[in-house]
């Protein structure tokens, strides 16, 4: 049993696809067959469900067993090479951060910046994702640092709070609450939410509502006069005061935190909660 053959084997369950692992692994895919065929004579057991009219990759029960044991060697040996390096004073590898919609659009760039300028051996892999996606993806050992709006409830998980945010009520000055067009985000979003809470608090009923599922557009339409939203404190400061009003301040107030994994986090998510907990001015 190899480990490039494990490590190919982990590729074809997270990729459900043989020619996409083979791309990620800059492999043939005759030579992921080969892998995955070896990995099966020395265990004994079949990894896959051959089917010829499934879709994707069919994983067997014994599959799901040795894909879940071959997902910790791989994880200790990335460990027991980060602790080497980093006793020569090297940080290198891949770390792999999962972030929800306002810190992938709002936060990240400036912290990615600080970080990958001390870090150069230090490769990113930045993922846009929701809650669930950041907690599944945690479970899988998939990513190595989750970064969340507000809280997520899960076991076996440290949770850091790392910035403090508040959503403001803002459009165009001539815009009126009772008649202007409302910027709402998507379904499941917390500002979504907290918005809806606010005008039924204020007995506003939106004639007219526009759904964007990103907060850059919804910035955008704002600038343009296009409805009034609410939105990050962080964006609120960009707006020119003479043309554009806050209606109402801190109707939401919300934290941006770490989600990393109580029992042996990587040493790269934890390099990166310290080195811009001293560095970073979020």
């Amino acid at each position: 049993m190899k480990l490039t053959e494990l490590r190919t084997f982990v590729t074809l369950v997270e990729t459900r696809h043989f020619t996409k692992t083979a791309e990620q692994l800059f492999l043939s895919q005759p030579t992921v067959s080969v892998h995955v065929k070896r990995l099966e004579e020395d265990i004994g057991h079949s990894l896959l469900i051959r089917d010829s009219f499934a879709i994707g990759v069919e994983v067997s029960e014994m599959g799901w067993i040795v894909y879940r044991h071959a997902k910790e060697i791989l994880f200790q040996l990335e460990q027991m090479q980060s602790q080497l390096d980093e006793s020569e004073g090297v940080f290198q590898g891949t770390l792999r951060i999962g972030a929800t919609h306002t810190i992938h659009e709002i936060l990240l760039d400036d912290m990615i910046h600080l970080f990958s300028h001390a870090h150069p051996k230090v490769s990113l892999d930045i993922q846009l994702m929701n809650h669930d996606q950041v907690a599944t993806a945690l479970r899988h050992r998939e990513i190595d640092l989750g970064m969340i709006e507000g809280e997520l409830t899960l076991d076996g998980m440290r949770q850091i709070v790392f910035a403090k945010d508040q959503l403001h009520i803002i459009g165009a000055t001539h815009l009126a609450l009772e008649d202007a067009t409302w910027i709402v985000r998507e379904e499941g979003s917390a500002s979504r939410y907290a918005l809806h809470r606010w005008l039924d608090a204020s007995s506003i009923v939106p004639t007219r509502t526009i759904t964007v599922d990103a907060n850059y557009l919804a910035r955008q339409l704002v600038l343009n006069g296009s409805g009034i939203a609410a939105l990050s404190e962080r964006l609120v400061t960009s707006f020119p005061s003479e043309s554009f009003t806050i209606h109402a301040k801190g109707i939401s107030n919300r934290t941006f935190r770490y989600l990393l994994p109580e029992k042996m986090p990587t040493r790269l998510a934890e390099r990166w909660i310290d080195f811009l907990e001293a560095n970073w001015k979020g």
